[in-house]
C-alpha cells in the first residue's frame, strides 16, 4: 500500500472539509440564534421525564437532553425549526417552533408512554440515527437496566440469548472468554468474531493469552465492566456494517458508555455478593476385575472380553472423584462486586464518573486429602495453590460532555481497567484436573502388578490417574492487564445544513502473562519439578481516527437530502517479549534465575485507511433511500492488490403513513425494510510477505549459517469479501402492545482464504500458502416479538420471544495450481470441509450392531462399520430460541425475570467420552457392566475396529433447553428508601440465579461445555457452566 500517497489524499480531503465549513460559518454568523426551552412530562401522570432527547431536524441533528426535572434548553437558528422528541418507553413527538434572533420561546411537551419499550435512536458509522430510517435490523440491549436485575459479570453474559442471530458460547471458568458469532460462520482460516467499537474507538477484543493452560483463554472484551455501559447495539451483517469497512464482515458490536445528565449531583452505589457452584455431573471411572482365560492373577478387563468369554469377572468398582467430598477439587466459589457512580452538571457541561471493583474466586480448590498430605509434609500450601482460579478487576471511568458554544460540542470518554486473573491447568491437557480425574483407575486402592495408585513422586493418588490436584495446582499461571481506552469527539455545526464530526481514540493494553513451577513443586510431568518460569510481556495499541461531514438540504418540502462523507484511519500494533528460564534453583522465581534461559519476541502491525460517502433521501418522512460506498487500503493486502470497494444500498418504508394505506384499528405501524451491502475480513498481517529464518547447511562437512524461506508470501492476497442481502418488516399492533420484527438474510463470502498446498520444490519451509480460493454462504431467518400480555396496576406481564434459523454451506474450495477443483479439506477426519456441505461439518463412518448371542455384551464382531465416510451434521446450532418473561406485581414494586433459551438443529462431538473410551480402560462404555448396548457399540466402533475405527457414535444430536436466568427485584418506595438508607432517592434489591437447569439428551457434561474460541465447540475434558447465585443492592442519592 502506498501510505505516503494515501496520506496526501487524506490531507487534501480534510482541507476541503475545513474550508467548506469555515465558509459556511461566516455566512451563518450573519443569521443569529434563538433559544427554545421547556419541560418534557408524562401525558398521564404529569411527572417529569429525564433523559428525553429534543432533536432539531436538520443536518446537525443538534439536540438537548432533559435533566431529572424534565427541563431542556436548546439553541437554534433564528426562524422556524422542526423538532422531534424521543425517549425510550414513550411515543415519538414532532412539533415546530418559530423563534427570532435573541428570543427565548418556551415549549412544554407531553409524551405518551409506550407499553413495549423500544430504543428509537441507534448509533451508526455516520452518527446517531432514528431506527425507523434504517433498512437493516439492529439489535439493542439496555445494559443499565439488565445489570440492575440480572447476574451479569461480563460482555458474554450480556449478549447470551438476548437477540436473534447472535450466538454466544459463554465462559465456563472464572476469567475465561466467551465466543460470539453473528449470523453464522463466514471464514475457515480467519477469525469469525465481530469487531467491537466503544464510544467511537475500535477496541481490541480477541483472545488474549501468551501462556496456555490447556484451552481456556481470556477475551479482551471482558475487560470492560458492564456497570459502565449504557447500551449495546449489534450491527449484524455486511448490509449494515459496510461503512465500518474491512474486518466488519462478521458484524459490529457498538458499545456506548454512560453519560451524565444535567442537574444536581446524583450518586448511585451498589454492592453484590454471590456464590458459585459447579453443579455439573462429571463422568465416573469404572473397573472390572477378573482373570483372563488360563491366568491365575487378577487384572482389569473390558466389556468386549466379557462378550468373548475371555475374562471371568470377580468384582466391579466405580468412583466419581468430583462428587467424593474428600477427593473432589470442586469447591464453593464466591463473587463480590461493588462500586459507586456520580452524575450531574449543567446544560453546558455534564459529567459521569464511576469506580468499581469485582472479585471472583472460581469453584476449584485443593482437595481435602491433598491438603492433609501437604500438611503432613510441612509444605506451606500457598493461597494460589489452595484456590487456583480467581479474578480481580478494578475499573474507573470519567465521561464529560460540553456544549462549548451553540455550534460546538466536545466530549471525552476515559476508562481505565486493571485485571488480575489466575487460571489452573485445565481442559485438553495431560496436566489438568479433568484429564487426571476422568482417566483414573476407577478405585482408590491397589491392584498388585496392575495399579499401584501411587504417583511417580511417591504421592498416594487416591484414584487420580497420574497427578493429584494438589500437585497440578502448584503450577501457577497468572495474567495482569492494565488497560486504558480513551476517546475525544467534536461536533461542529457552523450552519443548519452542515455538521462536522471528528473522533480520536486510543485503546492501550499492557499485559503480563506469568507461569511458574518452583523447584521441587508441581507434578512430575517432563522436567516440571526441576522448576521453570515464563514471563511474557505484551503491549497492544489500537489507534482510531474518524472524521466526517454531513450536508443536509431540503430541495423540496417533501424531500430531505443528507450527504455524509468521511475518512477513517485505524492503526494496530502488538509487541511481545517472552522470557523463559528452565531448571530453577531452590527458591528462584524469575526466568533470569534459570540455568537454561531463552527469549523470543514478535511484532504485529496492521493499518487500515478508508474513505466513504453516503447519500440518504427522506421522502415525506416515511420513505428513506440510502446509497453508500467505502474504499479501504490495508497493510495486509498483497502488493498486487491495493484497494477494495464496499457498496451499500438500503430502503425503509413506513407504509402505514401513506394516505392510501387502509386504516385498521389493530395496526399502529407497518414498516418494510431492505438492505444490500459488502464488507471484508483482512488476511493475516504477514500473509502477503515472504519471510525468512536462520538455517544451517552442511557444505563439504562444514556447517555454514544462512537464511531459509519460512513463508513464501502471496503478493496477490486480498481480503475475504462478504456481501449480504437482507429484507424484513416491522409491525406494531394493538396500541403498540405487540411488536413483531421478521428478517431474512442471504450472506455470501467470496475470496475465502484457505491454505493451498505447495510443492517441496518451492524453496520454502512452509508446506502451504494462504490464498483466496473458496466461497461460503449463510442464509437465515430471524424473528423477534415483544408483547405486553397483561397490564394493570396490580399485575403486569411482558414477554420477548426471539427465534433464529441459519443454514451454512461451503460453496467452493477453489482450484489447485493445476486448475483442478479442490474436493475436500480434512479428508477422512471428523471435521471436514466439503463443497455443498456446511463449513466445519461433522463426518464419520456409520455403524450397526446386534447382540447376536444375547449375553448383553458386544464383541467387536457384533459391530459392523461402514467403509464410506458420510455426512453426520452441522457443527453449529442452526436453530435458537429464547423467551424472556417479566412479571410486575404491586404497582411494579416487585418484578420477576425468567429467561429460557434453547438450541438445536445440529450435532455436537462428545469428545470427552469419545476420547476416554479409546484411551483408558475405565470409560463407562467399556468398563461398566450396566452399560447399554448402544453405548457399548459406540466404544467398540471407536476402539476395536482397526482401520475402520469411527467416532460416529459420539457425534450426538444437539438439542437443549436451559433456564438461564431467574431473578426477583424489589423497588423500595421513596419514603422507605429515604428512611432506611439515609435520605436516598430510591433503592432496590435483587436476587438472581444464572444457569439454573438444563434439559437435554446430550450425554456429556453440558451442551455448552467449551474452551477456547475456535470455529467448532471444544468439549474435550473441560468444565460445564457453573451456577451463580447473586444478591445485589442498588441505592440512589
Amino acid at each position: 500500500m502506498d501510505v505516503r500517497a494515501s496520506w496526501s489524499r487524506m490531507r487534501a480531503m480534510v482541507t476541503t472539509v475545513v474550508a467548506l465549513a469555515a465558509t459556511a460559518s461566516i455566512a451563518f454568523a450573519q443569521g443569529g440564534t434563538g433559544t427554545i426551552t421547556g419541560r418534557v412530562q408524562d401525558s398521564v401522570t404529569k411527572a417529569p421525564i429525564g433523559d428525553a432527547r429534543v432533536v432539531v431536524i436538520s443536518a446537525s441533528n443538534a439536540y438537548a437532553s432533559t435533566n431529572a426535572e424534565g427541563r431542556y434548553t436548546l439553541k437554534v437558528p433564528a426562524g422556524k425549526s422542526d423538532l422531534r422528541v424521543l425517549r425510550v418507553g414513550y411515543g415519538e413527538q414532532k412539533f415546530s417552533v418559530t423563534v427570532a434572533a435573541g428570543q427565548t420561546v418556551t415549549r412544554d411537551i407531553s409524551l405518551t408512554e409506550s407499553v413495549v419499550k423500544l430504543q428509537q435512536v441507534v448509533t451508526t458509522a455516520t452518527g446517531e440515527q432514528r431506527r425507523v430510517e434504517l433498512g437493516n435490523a439492529v439489535a439493542t440491549l439496555d445494559v443499565a437496566a439488565r445489570v440492575a436485575e440480572a447476574p451479569v459479570k461480563n460482555i458474554g453474559d450480556l449478549l447470551a440469548a438476548k437477540n436473534p442471530g447472535v450466538q454466544v458460547l459463554p465462559a465456563n471458568m472464572t476469567g475465561g472468554g466467551s465466543r460470539v458469532r453473528i449470523r453464522g460462520t463466514n471464514s475457515f482460516t480467519l477469525s469469525n468474531d465481530p469487531i467491537y467499537v466503544i464510544d467511537g474507538v475500535r477496541m481490541t477484543s480477541g483472545n488474549g493469552a501468551a501462556i496456555g493452560v490447556g484451552g481456556t483463554t481470556q477475551n479482551r472484551a471482558n475487560d470492560l465492566s458492564p456497570e459502565e455501559i449504557e447500551n449495546i447495539e449489534i450491527v449484524k451483517g455486511p448490509s449494515a456494517a459496510t461503512l465500518y469497512g474491512t474486518d466488519a464482515s462478521n458484524g459490529v458490536i457498538v458499545i456506548t458508555t454512560k453519560r451524565g445528565r444535567a442537574g444536581s449531583a446524583r450518586w448511585t452505589v451498589f454492592a453484590e455478593h454471590g456464590q458459585i457452584r459447579d453443579r455439573n455431573d462429571y463422568p465416573s471411572t469404572y473397573a472390572i476385575f477378573g482373570k483372563l482365560t488360563g491366568a491365575t492373577t487378577e487384572t482389569k478387563c473390558k466389556l468386549t472380553q466379557l462378550a468373548l468369554g475371555t475374562c471371568t469377572v470377580d468384582s466391579t468398582t466405580s468412583l466419581n472423584l468430583f462428587s467424593n467430598q474428600d477427593l473432589t477439587p470442586l469447591k464453593l466459589g464466591a463473587r463480590d462486586n461493588y462500586g459507586a457512580q456520580l452524575s450531574g452538571g449543567t446544560e453546558s457541561v455534564r459529567y459521569f464518573m464511576s469506580f468499581g471493583v469485582q472479585k471472583e474466586t472460581g469453584p476449584f480448590g485443593t482437595p481435602a486429602f491433598d491438603q492433609r498430605r501437604l500438611d503432613s509434609l510441612k509444605i506451606l500450601n500457598k493461597g494460589e495453590w489452595i484456590r487456583p482460579n480467581a479474578l480481580g478487576q478494578a475499573s474507573f471511568r470519567a465521561n464529560v460532555n460540553a456544549a462549548v458554544t451553540p455550534k460546538l460540542d466536545l466530549s471525552a470518554s476515559l476508562g481505565f481497567t486493571r485485571n488480575d486473573t489466575r487460571l489452573p491447568q485445565v481442559d485438553n491437557n495431560v496436566n489438568s484436573i479433568w484429564y487426571n480425574g476422568m482417566t483414573g483407575p476407577g478405585f482408590t486402592g491397589v491392584l498388585p502388578g496392575v495399579v499401584t495408585n501411587v504417583g511417580s513422586t511417591g504421592t498416594a493418588l487416591n484414584g487420580w490417574a497420574g497427578y493429584t490436584p494438589g500437585e497440578t495446582f502448584q503450577q501457577v499461571t497468572t495474567q495482569n492487564v492494565q488497560r486504558f481506552i480513551g476517546s475525544f469527539q467534536a461536533n461542529w455545526r457552523p450552519l443548519d445544513w452542515f455538521q462536522g464530526r471528528s473522533d480520536l481514540g486510543y485503546d492501550l493494553t499492557d499485559r503480563i502473562d506469568f507461569n511458574i513451577c518452583m523447584f521441587a513443586t508441581c507434578n512430575n510431568f517432563g522436567t516440571n519439578r526441576l522448576g521453570f518460569a515464563t514471563d511474557a510481556r505484551t503491549n497492544i495499541r489500537n489507534f482510531t481516527w474518524n472524521t466526517s461531514g454531513t450536508i443536509n438540504v431540503n430541495p423540496r418540502p417533501w424531500l430531505n437530502s443528507k450527504t455524509t462523507f468521511g475518512i477513517q484511519y485505524v492503526n494496530f500494533l502488538s509487541q511481545r517479549v517472552t522470557a523463559r528460564g528452565a531448571t530453577l534453583p531452590p527458591g528462584a522465581q524469575t526466568p533470569a534465575d534459570g540455568t537454561t534461559p531463552s527469549i523470543t519476541n514478535s511484532t504485529v502491525p496492521q493499518n487500515t485507511l478508508g474513505a466513504f460517502i453516503e447519500e440518504s433521501a427522506a421522502i415525506n418522512d416515511r420513505l428513506w433511500l440510502t446509497a453508500a460506498i467505502r474504499t479501504d487500503q490495508n497493510s495486509a493486502f498483497g502488493t498486487n492488490f491495493q484497494r477494495v470497494y464496499y457498496p451499500k444500498f438500503s430502503v425503509s418504508w413506513v407504509m402505514t403513513d401513506e394516505r392510501w394505506f387502509p386504516k385498521y384499528r389493530f395496526l399502529d405501524e407497518l414498516r418494510f425494510r431492505s438492505a444490500f451491502g459488502s464488507s471484508g475480513a483482512q488476511p493475516g498481517p504477514t500473509d502477503a510477505l515472504r519471510t525468512f529464518g536462520t538455517a544451517t547447511t552442511s557444505i563439504a562437512g562444514t556447517d555454514i549459517a544462512g537464511l531459509r524461506s519460512s513463508l513464501p508470501g502471496n503478493a496477490d492476497i486480498r481480503p475475504e469479501r462478504t456481501t449480504e442481502f437482507e429484507a424484513g418488516f416491522d409491525i406494531k399492533m394493538l396500541k403498540q402492545r405487540l411488536n413483531l420484527e421478521l428478517t431474512y438474510y442471504n450472506k455470501r463470502t467470496q475470496d475465502a482464504l484457505f491454505n493451498l498446498t505447495i510443492a517441496p520444490s518451492a524453496g520454502t519451509a512452509a508446506s502451504a500458502v494462504r490464498s483466496n480460493l473458496g466461497g461460503v454462504q449463510n442464509t437465515g431467518v430471524e424473528a423477534l416479538i415483544n408483547a405486553q400480555v397483561f397490564d394493570s396496576r396490580v399485575v403486569s406481564v411482558d414477554m420477548t420471544f426471539s427465534a433464529t434459523h441459519n443454514s451454512n454451506k461451503l460453496i467452493s474450495l477453489g482450484f489447485d495450481p493445476g486448475g483442478r477443483p479442490i474436493p475436500i479439506v480434512g479428508l477422512n477426519t471428523t471435521v471436514q470441509q466439503v463443497p455443498g456441505y456446511p463449513l466445519n461439518g461433522y463426518w464419520g463412518r456409520p455403524y450397526t450392531y446386534a447382540d447376536a448371542d444375547g449375553n448383553k455384551y458386544l464383541s467387536p464382531a457384533e459391530v459392523t462399520v461402514d467403509t464410506i465416510w458420510r455426512f453426520r451434521g452441522y457443527s453449529q446450532p442452526r436453530d435458537e430460541f429464547a423467551l424472556t418473561t417479566g412479571i410486575d406485581l404491586f404497582r411494579r414494586r416487585v418484578r420477576f425475570n425468567i429467561l429460557v433459551d434453547g438450541k438445536g438443529g445440529s450435532n455436537l462431538f462428545n469428545n470427552e467420552t469419545g476420547f476416554l473410551c479409546p484411551n483408558t480402560a475405565s470409560c463407562a462404555f467399556n468398563a461398566n457392566t450396566n452399560a447399554s448396548l448402544g453405548d457399548q457399540a459406540r466404544a467398540v466402533a471407536t476402539t476395536d475396529k482397526g482401520t475402520l475405527n469411527t467416532a460416529w457414535g459420539f457425534i450426538e444430536p444437539l438439542q437443549f433447553w436451559r433456564l438461564r436466568e431467574l431473578g426477583m427485584t424489589y423497588n423500595f418506595e421513596e419514603k422507605m428508601a429515604s428512611k432506611l438508607f439515609g435520605g436516598a432517592r430510591g433503592a432496590s434489591i435483587n436476587l438472581a440465579v444464572r444457569n439454573v437447569k438444563v434439559w437435554t439428551g446430550y450425554t456429556a457434561v453440558d451442551p455448552e461445555a467449551n474452551y477456547g474460541e475456535s470455529n467448532t465447540q471444544s468439549t474435550l475434558l473441560t468444565a460445564g457452566p457453573p451456577t451463580y447465585f447473586q444478591f445485589r443492592i442498588n441505592i440512589n442519592y
